[in-house]
């Protein structure tokens, strides 16, 4: 027995286990070799012991020299055991149909009080965000607790019963810049005062404001391996020859969206309210290649051209391609397009026999 160690001081648990397991696989064998203790004789004994420290008052008078107690008790035990687990299973199932059957019933309530409630909802915000400027303000940290309201997209979304009759009659893009109508689903442009821009005003707005993009703003996705922050992006673009590459900047908190707000006019024909907090700044050389567009939090897209030609291809999604038609619209500097992602996924492609950056918006609104 000396080659059993008993040593358990300053071990982790899992340590502790894998020691006790090592040192019962010797002594079993030490059992079988010199004591002539098969293999099951020692785990009967094992699990006579483990069972003897919970057994109840009404059976401590149990005979232990007779085997045939042993094993009837090990066997009444292992019975009570696997009823007890069975037990807790079924009140496990049980307890979550009843929280299912809960659920669906709060999902169909809420779901009668925000049909009611609808119109509302977005004016309150407007109301309630101006009222906690002062707060965002003092403690900017706290808006880290809402600029997320999606982690990951999932590319294999699909509606199955979504009606696609809003876009299965649409031949072209609308201009509506000299119109009073506006529309939902079909997708239309108009013109704005949108003043040219240039990549130095931007960098310049940083400059002026590192801290707050820094914290706030500071993600920036690349075409290019050699942009992978805010400082590589400007310094690329300030140089005369710089890399061709689409960029993408993203800001979805209150700070760095009011400045960007500075250089972008606000389109007056979208509504006033409801316009979403998220918003993407897209810097692209002349011979950027094709994007596709990305997701927003509302469905209701704009694309605000501050700079520049980009050609945007609108293709109908999975769902309503055999209902609706590819359209494309070249789309210059101060013109503003307006469609709705449930039946639109529109690409950005370069415009032939052009020198110029674009520098584009793309927002949402609810």
């Amino acid at each position: 027995m000396e080659n059993i160690d008993i040593n358990f001081t300053n071990l982790s648990r899992h340590q502790v286990i894998t020691k006790y397991i090592e040192n019962l696989r010797l002594m079993k064998s030490i059992a079988e070799q010199h004591c002539n203790i098969r293999a099951f004789q020692f785990d009967n004994y094992v699990l006579f012991q483990y069972f003897e420290q919970n057994r109840s008052p009404s059976t401590i008078n149990v005979n232990h020299n007779s085997p045939n107690n042993d094993v009837a008790f090990i066997k009444a035990e292992i019975l009570k055991q696997i009823i007890d687990r069975k037990r807790k299973i079924l009140f496990w199932i049980f307890y979550v149909a009843i929280a299912c059957i809960f659920i669906s019933y709060k999902n169909e309530a809420s779901t009668i009080v925000l049909r009611n409630i609808q119109t509302f909802i977005y004016p309150g915000m407007k109301v309630w965000r101006k009222m906690t400027l002062p707060v965002i303000k003092k403690f900017p940290g706290l808006t880290e607790l809402y600029d997320e309201s999606c982690l990951m997209m999932n590319p294999f979304f699909q509606v199955d019963d979504l009606n696609c009759d809003p876009c299965a009659n649409v031949k072209n893009v609308l201009d509506l810049t000299n119109m009073d109508k506006t529309t939902e689903f079909v997708p239309f442009v108009f013109k704005i005062q949108q003043k040219y821009i240039e990549p130095k005003d931007i960098y310049e707005l940083y400059n002026n404001n590192r801290d707050i993009f820094q914290r706030d703003a500071f993600r920036v996705q690349s075409t290019s391996r050699e942009i992978t922050n805010l400082d590589e992006l400007f310094n690329d673009f300030n140089h005369t020859h710089h890399t061709e590459s689409h960029n993408i900047w993203r800001c979805n908190r209150m700070q760095p969206a009011r400045l960007i707000r500075q250089l972008f006019a606000r389109p007056q024909r979208l509504p006033k309210t409801g316009i979403a907090l998220e918003r993407y700044v897209m810097m692209d050389t002349s011979n950027a290649a094709s994007y596709t567009l990305p997701d927003t939090e509302c469905s209701n897209m704009y694309v605000q051209q501050a700079s520049g030609t980009r050609f945007i291809i609108l293709r109908p999604t999975p769902e309503c391609r055999h209902k609706c038609r590819t359209l494309s619209i070249r789309l210059p500097q101060s013109f503003v397009l307006s469609y709705n992602w449930w039946y639109w996924k529109p690409i950005s492609a370069p415009v032939p026999l052009t020198e110029s950056v674009s520098i584009s918006l793309i927002g949402s609104y609810c």
